[in-house]
């Protein structure tokens, strides 16, 4: 079902009837007050979060197409929404648009493809530029899909743009970073999408469980770097309480973690520090995994996953990721001392009504010696990107309203979801809010990641290596080396040719 969306018309509407990452380093979390600046470094703080769009800007009533993919929970309400509902992060989506729509004079229409498939919106697009149709201005959809579509040249480069200034804080620093390649740039993300905190893995934990079984909160760990992989190892028995029946059921036991062997060990790979691909001094990608480490990391989850008796309880994989909701309810209704979950599960009116008391912290780190945590997006956060069938005198317009809209978020949405929902109304004590600012502080997205499917799927043969409960990472990889390293030159044979024509 397609869902259309024009704003101005519910503007109206309503008039009648009645509103990140940094690449290897911690990635700076926006502040947008400093009560105890002076005047001058107001002003100057003020400058900072200032766009430099000319005032003059005006495109007479334009109509600007946006396609997004809707998945209820998951995407839904980045790009649109259809009115003022007292809430706090769909009116503040709801006013910028309105802002942007004044600002620049144009009038945004949000088409929406409600399915659950990552890869739709960028089927219809990529359809669109093959048969040289000008359908759509702007395209916002799943990273890994668009990252994957843009060797083929469907995206314009936007580094070529006359209105996007990467350097401001509303673009993902770490994105840009990694996805900036010999000058060229076809796709952003930042606060203009919600899906860059809302797809962070996370580890949350229950209060009272941990009461019951007399032990520590996780925030001390956190903090004295104890937090760990073999940490958490110890702690999943200890809470474990079977039913008398002898099965692992879904409801009535007790586990001391509730998982999925599938996308929940994707984070392993950031928060153990696993590198795939990295650039090097002259800014070239390449291949810098080393086997030996996601061994030993391997060595771990298995443990976690399969050794810690019935403690453990794994949601297979069915298909839609679905998994995820599964292992927040179970949490929900306090069958599971922890739990690995992205952020946005714990906006679920679950969560929110779930009678214990919880926290956040960050993913487990390999060990004591690794410096700091390290946070992954799962790989179908939202980017945005521009089709090549836009015409010339269009582009640069293109390019302004991406950075208006992204600027007016980082002062009012990108507010209204962190400071307001996730560290105000979600988090439950002061600690889950100093946490959730480790967690989005040290996002790292890797290349090997986003790039995925140009590069056979590399991170993907671990989450088959869990399933099965073999550590098969030697042997696997091995296998994987020549393909990966020939999947790599053409990568990057096809960056060189589309960034050429």
């Amino acid at each position: 079902m397609k869902l259309i969306r024009t704003l101005s018309a519910v503007m109206a509407a309503l008039m009648l009837s009645t509103c990140f990452i940094a690449c290897g380093e911690t990635t700076e979390v926006p502040t947008v007050t400093n009560p105890g600046a002076t005047s001058a470094q107001e002003t100057e703080l003020e400058t900072e979060l200032t766009d430099w769009l000319p005032d003059d800007l005006n495109y007479e009533g334009d109509e600007i197409t946006i396609i997004s993919r809707y998945r209820e929970g998951w995407t839904s309400g980045e790009i649109a929404v259809e009115g003022l509902l007292s809430e706090p992060v769909n009116d503040a989506v709801y006013e910028r648009n309105k802002a942007v729509e004044e600002r620049l004079g144009v009038e945004i229409i949000s088409i929406e493809e409600n399915n659950n498939d990552p890869g739709v919106v960028v089927n219809k697009v990529a359809t669109a530029v093959k048969s040289g149709t000008h359908e759509y201005d702007i395209m916002a959809a799943a990273c890994y899909t668009a990252i994957d579509q843009s060797l083929n040249g469907t995206f314009v480069d936007l580094r070529q743009t006359e209105y996007l200034d990467f350097e401001k804080p509303w673009w993902s620093q770490g994105f840009n970073e990694v996805i900036e390649y010999s000058g060229a740039q076809y796709a952003v993300t930042g606060d203009i999408v919600l899906s860059l905190y809302r797809f962070a893995f996370v580890t949350i934990f229950n209060k009272d469980i941990f009461t019951d079984a007399n032990q520590t909160f996780l925030y001390e760990s956190v903090k004295d770097g104890s937090w760990t992989l073999d940490k958490q190892i110890e702690l999943v028995p200890l809470f474990h309480k079977d039913n008398g029946n002898g099965v692992q059921d879904k409801e009535g036991d007790i586990y001391g973690l509730v998982s999925n062997d599938y996308i929940s060990v994707d984070p392993y790979w950031s928060s153990c520090m696993v590198d795939i691909i990295k650039k090097n001094g002259d800014g070239e990608y390449e291949i810098v995994f080393k086997t030996d480490k996601l061994h030993s990391v391997c060595d771990k989850t298995l443990r976690l996953f399969y050794e810690c008796g019935d403690a453990t309880y794994n949601f297979k994989h069915e298909g839609l990721d679905d998994e995820q909701a599964y292992i927040r309810d179970m949490f929900a209704n306090s069958y599971a001392a922890m739990a690995t979950v992205r952020i946005m599960e714990l906006e679920a009116g679950s969560i929110r009504n779930m009678e214990d008391e919880f926290g956040v912290v960050p993913m487990p780190k390999f060990d004591q010696a690794q410096n700091g945590y390290r946070t992954l997006l799962h790989d179908q956060f939202t980017v945005l990107c521009v089709p090549t069938t836009i015409p010339e005198k269009r582009l640069d317009q293109m390019s302004a309203v991406l950075e208006a809209m992204a600027s007016m978020s980082y002062k009012t949405v990108r507010p209204a979801y962190y400071e307001t929902t996730l560290r105000t109304k979600i988090a439950q004590d002061p600690q889950s809010a100093e946490m959730f600012d480790v967690i989005v502080d040290n996002v790292y997205i890797d290349a090997g990641i986003i790039y995925t499917n140009a590069l056979a799927s590399f991170h993907d043969r671990f989450r088959k290596i869990m399933g099965e409960g073999k550590n098969t990472v030697s042997s696997d990889y091995a296998k994987l080396d020549r393909q990966v390293e020939r999947a790599l030159s053409r990568m990057i044979d096809k960056l060189d040719r589309i960034s050429q024509d």
